[in-house]
């Protein structure tokens, strides 16, 4: 399969959503309707099904996720840095810029990218990866945001906080739910899997659809250079800083590191935004880098993928 071939069905269903858009043939109600209905429903059956089925490896898992996360913290810490030396960003708002450089749209392109480029089988590192993103990002990035002034006691508060908030997130429940069901080995009965096979089936072109949709709503003519910045911390260097780790540095499966690799390379994902309208700042340079992103990663991927094609994937 061609790179061609593997990245026109998710730009042609993102393109049919953001032209959808456009007419108002789906207005914000709609779209907002839509977007509740794939993210509490559609893309946790989709990781329920797929990671209670999946042939979890435990040691190439932990070492999948410690190359990951090692990537994932270094391009965060080096983010802050330039979020302050180059823009002059409070704590808070260099938290934000940091979490969009690091937080990667795993799901909605993440995931059929990875299904159409690897198969099937590569799913399973990328739902290891998704299942802990929220919980090691949105920790680091309330410590960094809270860090001048922070205590024991508002230190327990944010981290409760922040349990109670993954706990209530459909897409944490749903993997987590199949991680139970993979390990302790519960049976599933045939009608039970034919209906996460219906829901999921489902998953991925409604989350490109909304995503396609939802990218009208976002400007970045006047947020460019932080956009900019943030674009090239997200598809350049963290890529290069886990390809190194999963391919030189852990012994893991191929085509995890591949995933994986994959994974890291996706643009910048909506949550570093929710993350933004928790503190209230830095939400126009997330706004606008989640655009910018998708575009310039269009670029990026596709060097990506060449380079896995020249590996034998």
């Amino acid at each position: 399969m061609t790179l061609f071939e593997i990245l026109l069905p998710i730009i042609a269903i993102a393109l049919v959503g953001h032209v959808s858009a456009r007419l108002a043939i789906f207005d914000a109600h709609g779209i907002n309707s839509l977007s509740r209905f794939s993210f509490s429903l559609l893309i946790p059956s989709l990781l329920f099904i797929n990671t209670a089925e999946a042939e979890i490896d435990l040691g190439a898992s932990l070492d999948l996720l410690l190359g990951y996360y090692g990537a994932v913290l270094v391009t965060y810490l080096t983010a802050l840095l330039l979020a302050k030396s180059l823009f002059g960003y409070n704590a808070r708002e260099q938290s934000v810029f940091a979490m969009g450089a690091t937080y990667p749209n795993s799901t909605v392109i993440g995931i059929p990218l990875v299904l159409q480029a690897l198969g099937e089988e590569a799913l399973t590192p990328l739902f290891l990866i998704i299942s802990i993103q929220n919980l090691v990002l949105f920790a680091v990035g309330t410590f960094f945001a809270e860090r001048q002034n922070l205590s024991l006691s508002n230190a327990i508060d944010s981290l409760a906080l922040l349990i109670r908030q993954l706990f209530r997130n459909p897409i944490t429940l749903g993997l987590i739910a199949g991680l139970l069901v993979n390990q302790l080995s519960i049976p599933l009965p045939d009608t039970v899997r034919t209906t996460f096979r219906l829901f999921s089936s489902a998953a991925v072109p409604t989350a490109l659809f909304v995503l396609g949709a939802s990218l009208t709503q976002y400007r970045v003519r006047d947020q460019w250079r932080p956009a900019l910045v943030m674009s090239i911390m997200k598809l350049l260097i963290m890529p290069l800083l886990c390809g190194l780790l999963l391919f030189l540095w852990f012994a893991i499966p191929p085509l995890w590191a591949a995933a994986g690799l994959l994974a890291s390379a996706m643009p910048v994902g909506i949550n570093a935004y929710a993350f933004g309208t928790r503190y209230q700042c830095g939400l126009a340079p997330v706004a606008a880098g989640t655009l910018l992103s998708a575009l310039l990663s269009l670029i990026t991927i596709s060097l990506i993928l060449l380079f896995l094609t020249t590996q034998g994937f």
